[in-house]
């Protein structure tokens, strides 16, 4: 979950997802996914339902500029239906799961959607995060609102900006995101790791160990780094630090 000053930063920085918490969608930020709560939806029998988007942040930099990765986004609940009952045929791609972290708990994903704007005759794909949602929910909760009206809000102004939790990361972990191995990489989050011998493998290992969000990881290494050490290893050895 984001804390307050990076809810804040992601939306100063970007332009497209200010608009979205401006115009009222319940927008909040989890696990490098900005999460749309309370998003309207029909079941097979018109019944009224509430679901959540979820769609990926790809980091440009390290001042909260984000970017898209595609033109897809996940969904937590049912798949919608119309108003016929049918389920919604135009967006389905097939079931997807995503595991985000306890404060979004609530926000369980079923499933892919993809649909792609029409132009000129052509699938293009969105120019922002604006543009890709006011589209998703147009489809999603078009029906809903059209038969509860004002009982299907997408727009509550329920943004969230609790606070996060704790990370021993420096630079932003945007791998975990971009792969989709929040469960894989939840399971490490309390282990201390030993690395005996840091001279040549020991060095990779503790290179890949520092990108996993281990609590600690120590290090024990009693010999001299020579230059063979240095040419099996990861990084640069400058002159000053032979």
């Amino acid at each position: 979950m984001a804390s307050d000053s990076q809810f804040r930063k992601l939306v100063s920085r970007n332009q497209d997802i200010a608009k979205l918490v401006e115009k009222g969608y319940a927008v909040t930020f989890d696990s490098g996914w900005m999460i749309l709560r309370d998003i309207p939806y029909l079941d097979q029998h018109r019944e009224l339902h509430w679901g959540a988007i979820a769609t990926k942040l790809v980091p440009v930099d390290g001042a909260g500029l984000v970017t898209q990765e595609d033109h897809t986004v996940l969904f937590a609940g049912a798949h919608p239906c119309g108003l016929d009952g049918l389920t919604i045929p135009a967006i389905d791609a097939g079931k997807h799961e995503l595991q985000l972290s306890s404060a979004c708990a609530d926000v369980v994903v079923q499933r892919r959607f993809s649909n792609k704007p029409i132009v000129g005759g052509i699938p293009q794909g969105f120019a922002n995060f604006f543009d890709k949602i006011e589209s998703y929910v147009g489809i999603i909760a078009g029906p809903a609102m059209e038969v509860y009206s004002e009982r299907a809000k997408p727009l509550t102004f329920r943004s969230v900006e609790d606070a996060p939790e704790p990370s021993v990361f420096y630079y932003q972990d945007s791998l975990t995101s971009k792969a989709e191995i929040s469960d894989l990489s939840n399971k490490l989050q309390d282990d201390i790791i030993a690395i005996i011998g840091l001279g040549g493998t020991g060095a990779y290992t503790l290179d890949y160990m520092v990108k996993t969000p281990v609590r600690e990881i120590r290090g024990f290494d009693g010999d001299d780094f020579h230059v063979h050490n240095a040419y099996r290893s990861p990084g640069l050895l400058t002159p000053t630090e032979n």
